[in-house]
């Protein structure tokens, strides 16, 4: 692996760190010379204004929601991703409720992982509930830990910051919350991507993040992100440099034996004192398996077609963890094929029905990316369920039905609809779709997120 280095950065850093490099390179090579005798001194430049505070749109779903009922005894829920779980205290409700976890798209910088919308949105507690966040092993080396914190997002769009209780060992954040809304884990100092499947001989740049927070009033809310700035000592699996360059890894050509690679970096942390004291400096790594082809995808899925005739209107919706495996039968060299599995909850209002749900085992899902022909360099994506389902009442007079529910819904690629582009990085397949044009007055939107994990 041969190592490379971004000359703007070198020469960035030689400012910084060198005074050699100070005189002869960083303004040429004149010495500055003091100003003459009673001339007033120069006026200090100006501090640098702080990034914007975060205002962002609300989440929309995109995996399987969970749901139980939870009176007054009390009672526990987790997420279908199993990072976030909620415990309801005895006495925090008089009455049965539904309590639910919704995953959706996470919009507040730094957040880790999925955001979740808790409901009953808005409903109070007589006692306080409490969330445990949980992250993964490469997301705490790829976070400093003392800047990690749990947010919840405002009516206006804003994140505020909770307390919040970690557990080192355990890999967990704490808060407690007497009201439901998004919430979100988020980190504050943070190297992305924390992991990464890197087919040989691609690379994938690497960011450092800095995503803190400003107090307003007596509300502490999060900023958005920066690039972080006096980044140094990039190695690879310890040796200095390595592949890693300035922020890029280089895969080799073939998978080495020490697989995955840990590419790590030294980022001053913002919350140390200011000059003249040094700043602290944080180890984040970003571990990267390198694979000859990606084998599997993994991820969550939202999707929902409506159907209008006249003043009627019908709609299928499904939510879905899913696990793309390849087909190697099917998979050439003009297109990769990957056969789905998972876990889908179907909600659907047939014409002259009422609405109706289930949740149950996918009953299709495809994956294809096209290397070749007049799709090259896009891919689809399709989902299909069909589930059992008795609480339907139809007709005139309406009555009670037992039936199956179908629902099904595809992304891109087609002649009337926008074809998905696959982008340098197939590594990480995410985005939103929407076609209006699906069929006669049908329209379909969907929303997904996967990445590779073999």
């Amino acid at each position: 692996m041969n190592a490379t280095m971004n000359r703007q950065r070198l020469a960035a850093l030689s400012c910084l760190f060198g005074a050699a490099a100070l005189i002869a390179g960083c303004g040429g090579g004149d010495v500055d010379t003091p100003p003459s005798a009673g001339a007033p001194p120069p006026a200090p430049a100006p501090a640098p204004a702080p990034p914007p505070i975060a205002q962002t749109e609300a989440g929309v779903p995109e995996g399987l929601p969970t749901s139980v009922t939870i009176g007054a005894a009390g009672g526990t829920l987790a997420s279908s991703d199993g990072r976030l779980s909620i415990s309801v205290p005895a006495g925090a409700l008089a009455a049965d409720t539904a309590v639910g976890i919704q995953p959706i798209t996470a919009t507040a910088p730094g957040a880790l992982g999925s955001a979740y919308l808790l409901t009953p949105e808005g409903v109070t507690f007589a006692q306080p509930v409490t969330l445990t966040f949980t992250r993964s092993a490469e997301e705490a080396a790829g976070n400093a830990a003392g800047r990690l914190r749990v947010a919840t997002q405002q009516a206006d769009g804003r994140w505020r910051v909770v307390t919040a209780t970690a557990d080192t060992a355990q890999r967990t954040l704490t808060a407690t919350t007497s009201h439901f809304s998004p919430w979100s884990q988020v980190g504050g100092l943070q190297i992305r991507p924390a992991a990464w499947v890197l087919p040989i001989s691609k690379s994938v740049g690497l960011r450092v993040l800095d995503c803190g927070e400003v107090q307003d009033g007596d509300l502490t809310l999060l900023r958005k992100c920066q690039e972080d700035q006096g980044l140094r000592n990039w190695a690879v699996n310890g040796v200095a440099g390595g592949s890693a360059g300035s922020g890029t890894y280089e895969a080799p050509a073939a998978v080495q034996a020490q697989n995955p690679v840990a590419v790590s970096v030294e980022a001053p942390d913002a919350l140390t004192p200011l000059p003249p004291a040094p700043p602290l400096m944080t180890t984040l790594a970003s571990h990267i398996t390198v694979v000859d082809r990606i084998q599997v995808y993994q991820g969550t899925f939202f999707g929902r077609v409506v159907v209008k005739i006249g003043t009627e209107e019908s709609f299928n919706e499904q939510s879905a963890n899913l696990r793309f495996t390849r087909n190697a039968d099917l998979s050439n060299a003009g297109a990769e094929w990957y056969d789905g599995s998972g876990t889908v909850h179907l909600r659907a209002r047939p014409f002259t029905c009422s609405e109706g749900s289930a949740t149950g085992a996918v009953f299709e899902a495809k994956l294809q990316l096209f290397n070749e022909g007049p799709l090259a360099g896009t891919y689809q994506l399709s989902v299909g369920s069909m589930l059992p389902i008795n609480s339907l009442t139809c007709g005139d007079p309406p009555r009670p039905i037992d039936t199956t529910l179908l629902g099904g819904i595809g992304a891109g690629g087609t002649d009337v609809c926008p074809p998905i582009a696959i982008g340098d990085d197939r590594g990480r397949l995410t985005g939103s779709w929407s076609c209006n044009e699906l069929g006669e007055n049908a329209t379909g939107r969907a929303n997904w997120t996967l990445r590779a994990v073999e």
